[in-house]
């Protein structure tokens, strides 16, 4: 990748990022307040100009293929990333402080202090956020430098044919309008070989076969792990298999982990974790019991004696088993099957290749413009039959369907430089260099992670939203992340894995390239090495896998050579992300305390934590520039978490949950009040201790309130959170005694909100009933809500239970609801659960017939003591009817007939002629 290309979008994220905090409505505020506004309008001036300079840097390289030949304008764009990045940081500092007093003033507010000596300490505090007059000459000072550059950079782009550039950019499409198809599967690639396979792996799985290795061989993108997932996912395979095991292998080929790999996904396996292999192999020997076949996707060990060495318990089980191996290496194909021929897969054939590919660009094989088609048959030439070239062209031209778009592409520098035959680089760098700016820096942010990395696709975009990545006027920016992950999905640079996603190694190759001035990662015993601009360095993510094994901490002296790499001071100052992941040893700790402690304005730190735990967190509480913070403590020894993390106002996400042993949050959890995400172990009681939490009106995450008469528990907490999504559990509602009250909650204005479950403390007298009636009525949702649970509740069915939008109604032990809500209204309803109402004598259920057919396909009635008849009305079978333990039950009218039965249970219930059972 042109080097200029990548120093200048790195340059112009940087100066958007400083635009941005000038914008902030804290610091405008603060600035007016200092009469300080009207320095800053030349400011934006200055810098919105040095973003169109050097926008026309990556315009040209990217899209017309124009190369900059003026390697020292690599200095000026630095220079520019530089002062950007150092003025953005300062003036997040100034926001900090601006977050800081209005805690502060809430805190006193809610300490109900006396109004006179508030006023006096507020005020002390508002002296606190003065910016001198000095702060704002060095940011004018800064920016003065920073159009003198961008002029230095503009003469230059004239000396390298300016001209020449923008006339090629003119020359581009004229509606650069992004679309992306509703179509984001990966589209399956047909491959003969896949009948083979299949015939080949059925034929071994029976008793006292012997072990049957099968490799497939080809080159990168060529569909081998898409192949092997087919035959893997095939329905008649797994009725074959009784146990079915994937293991990610990769270059940093162990032993001792692809057997520890096994063991965790052989189901209900209980073995004594372990590094040695014997004790391991004999746990293989143990539970591998049934017919078994493993997939190992991406081999590059050519050892054949570690080959045997981990084949050995498998060859010993002769339960039937099969082992397919996926490599680009021949010599791995031949050591690993030297019994079996390898399956080798080659580029597809021209006239599926084409057909294939036409369906990657239109999604269908029946477009019939000469002219396009003529094109793409030539660029289809260039892909050499490969699948995830395909893929990933095809989406680029699917986006731009003219001539002249395609023509461009066809044109291009990229395919001059194609090495051999199978090269497919170039198509994948094509793909990248027509990424609009803003995908590019998200996609290339991924080379932080390890070759075969899951990415969970929640966890990267709130990573790109923490590091000021996404920006969006009109959409949150967890949408707007959202949509763009998406378009790398449908772009074909993201293939989706069960429920996670991952890069292709070959697309993993393209973002180590393109982020090399930025990202460095260390994985492994020979990682990604610096590169030469490593001021430039903003991003370090430590994966320690494969160097370090549990139960048998080594020292590795040449793994902490490479964290000396990383210790220039300069270089620490200015990172904005960093990793460290998995287990080390106490060595290595010491060392990586060190530097965690050079740290200043990072924004992302990712943290295991296993030695000097102390002194590690007495780092991380003191920066206070951190949006995501995701700390791991697995240790046996219990302890809390610091109550200096509560002064990291600026954190957008909090991630705890792998905090061994943690019962308790700290008791100013409140104050950081920018924090949309609070991940904490188990099944989220832990929300519920936090006091105050209507101040945390950003907060998207809030599993349990539980109301209390302790101020700060108040049910008016619920108000201020709009902005609560997913599921919101309100418990001890006992504590709510008015509509009123009940009404301060606001949980009609919760909009993202799909699961809402109202519990009162135990099924409660009935003189309490007309209480709670009126409590619930102030507890109304809004109409999209998606499941409802309501238990031990004592008054009558609320006014708005029959919601249309509602997929699941669960109502538990509430004693007072002797009458269902009308069924017909609730067009939506999957699931009923009814248990323990004790009031209820009659559930007669009608759901429609044809087209006005309700969705109800499971019904649960238990512990109904007064439930005497059961009517059903259906058009449909129920998929799932279970009655259980209804002693006066006595009816059922409307079951099908034993034949038509899927799921149905009824038992317990003593008063049911023998024939309704």
């Amino acid at each position: 990748m042109d080097p200029i290309f990548l120093a200048s979008a790195a340059a112009t994220w940087a100066l958007n990022k400083l635009l941005d905090h000038l914008k902030d409505s804290a610091i405008k505020a603060l600035l007016r307040s200092e009469g300080l506004d009207r320095e800053v309008g030349p400011i934006e001036v200055t810098l919105m100009r040095a973003n169109l300079v050097l926008g026309s840097v990556p315009t040209g390289s990217a899209a017309s293929g124009v190369r900059i030949r003026n390697k020292e304008l690599i200095n000026h764009v630095n220079k520019v990333h530089q002062h950007a990045s150092f003025l953005a940081n300062e003036l997040d500092k100034v926001k900090y402080q601006c977050i800081k007093q209005e805690v502060k003033k809430k805190n006193l507010e809610n300490a109900s202090i006396f109004k006179s000596k508030m006023k006096s300490i507020t005020q002390v505090g508002t002296s606190e956020q003065k910016i001198s007059g000095y702060d704002i000459r060095l940011i004018k000072k800064t920016a003065d430098e920073l159009e003198k550059i961008c002029n230095d950079v503009h003469e230059a782009l004239v000396v390298e044919k300016l001209g020449q550039i923008v006339e090629a950019t003119k020359n581009m499409d004229i509606d650069t309008r992004e679309t992306v198809d509703s179509k984001t599967e990966t589209e399956v690639v047909p491959r003969e070989e896949e009948n083979d396979i299949r015939q080949l792996i059925t034929a071994s799985a029976s008793p006292h076969q012997q072990l049957l290795v099968l490799p497939i061989v080809g080159d990168g993108g060529v569909g081998k792990t898409t192949l092997a997932r087919q035959v893997y996912n095939d329905q008649r395979v797994k009725d074959k298999f009784e146990m079915m095991i994937w293991i990610y292998v990769s270059a940093n080929f162990d032993e001792v982990k692809v057997t520890q790999g096994i063991l965790q996904q052989i189901p209900k396996c209980e073995y004594k974790p372990s590094t040695n292999l014997n004790v391991l192999q004999g746990s293989i020997k143990k539970h591998l019991t049934g017919k078994f076949l493993i997939v190992l996707d991406d081999m590059w060990e050519e050892s054949q004696g570690r080959w045997e060495k981990l084949l050995a318990p498998l060859r010993c089980t002769e339960k039937g088993g099969v082992v397919l191996v996926t490599t680009r290496k021949l010599s791995v194909a031949n050591a690993t099957g030297r019994s079996n021929a390898p399956i080798n897969l080659d580029g597809m054939k021209v006239d599926m290749f084409w057909s294939f590919f036409q369906t990657c660009i239109f999604g269908h094989t029946d477009y019939r413009g000469k002219k396009l088609l003529k094109i793409g048959k030539e660029i289809a030439t260039k892909l050499k039959g490969n699948p995830l070239a395909a893929k990933s062209v095809g989406a680029l031209l699917g986006k731009k369907p003219n001539e002249h778009a395609w023509r461009n592409i066809l044109d291009r520098d990229e395919w001059k430089i194609q090495n051999e035959t199978d090269d497919i680089m170039p198509a994948l760098r094509l793909s990248y260099n027509h990424l609009p700016d803003r995908l590019q820096q998200l996609f290339s942010y991924c080379a932080l992670f390890p070759k075969g990395y899951k990415f969970d696709k929640e966890q990267l975009i709130r990573m790109w939203v923490a590091l000021g990545f996404v920006t969006h006027e009109r959409i949150p920016l967890g949408d707007a992340a959202s949509y763009s992950f998406d378009e790398l999905v449908y772009g074909s640079f993201f293939q989706k894995e069960e429920r996670y996603f991952i890069l292709h190694d070959l697309m993993h190759d393209v973002a180590q390239e393109v982020s090399a001035f930025q990202c460095l990662t260390i994985a492994g015993p020979d990682p990604q090495e610096a590169s030469q601009s490593v001021h430039l360095i903003r991003h370090v993510g430590i994966w320690t896998e494969m160097v370090y094994n549990e139960g048998s901490m080594e020292r590795n002296e040449t793994f902490e050579e490479k964290l000396d790499k990383i210790q220039d001071g300069d270089i620490l100052k200015s990172l904005e992300s960093f990793m460290l992941v998995g287990t080390y040893d106490e060595n290595f700790s010491a060392k990586f305390a060190k530097t965690l402690e050079k740290l200043q304005y990072v924004r992302l730190l990712r943290l295991s934590m296993h030695f000097n735990v102390d002194a590690l967190l007495s780092s991380v509480t003191k920066f206070i520039h951190l949006r995501y913070l995701e700390l791991r403590y697995t240790s046996q020894e219990r302890k809390p978490l610091p109550e200096a993390i509560c002064k990291l106002y600026h954190l957008l996400l909090l991630d705890i949950m792998h905090w061994s042993g943690l019962d308790d949050l700290p008791k100013a959890m409140s104050n950081l009040v920018c924090l949309r995400y609070l991940l904490v172990p188990g099944s989220g009681s832990l929300h519920s201790r936090i006091s105050r939490v209507g101040q945390m009106k950003f907060l998207q995450e809030l599993s349990e309130f539980r109301v209390q008469e302790e101020k700060g528990f108040e049910i008016a907490q619920l108000g201020s959170l709009s902005e609560i999504r997913g599921s919101l559990s309100i418990l001890d509602l006992d504590n709510v005694k008015t509509k009123q009250k009940a009404s301060e909650a606001r949980i009609k204005d919760k909009k993202h909100l799909r699961t809402l479950s109202l519990s009162w403390g135990s099924a409660s007298a009935r003189e309490s009933a007309a209480v709670q009636k009126e409590v619930i009525e102030g507890l109304k949702p809004h109409d999209r809500l998606a499941h409802l649970h309501i238990i031990n509740y004592a008054g009558a069915s609320p006014s708005w239970i029959a919601m249309k939008g509602l997929e699941s109604l669960h109502l538990h032990n509430c004693m007072g609801i002797d009458v269902l809500p009308p069924f017909e209204e609730m067009e939506c309803l999957q699931k009923l659960s009814l248990i323990g109402m004790s009031s209820l004598r009659d559930v007669d259920i009608d759901m429609g017939l044809e087209d006005d057919e309700l969705e109800l396909s499971e019904v649960e009635i238990a512990s109904c003591s007064a439930l005497t008849s059961i009517r059903l009305h259906f058009g449909k079978i129920l998929t799932k009817f279970d009655v259980k333990d209804c002693v006066a039950l006595s009816s059922i009218e409307g079951l099908p007939s034993s034949g038509q039965r899927k799921h149905y249970v009824i038992q317990g219930c003593p008063q049911l002629p023998a024939d309704t059972v």
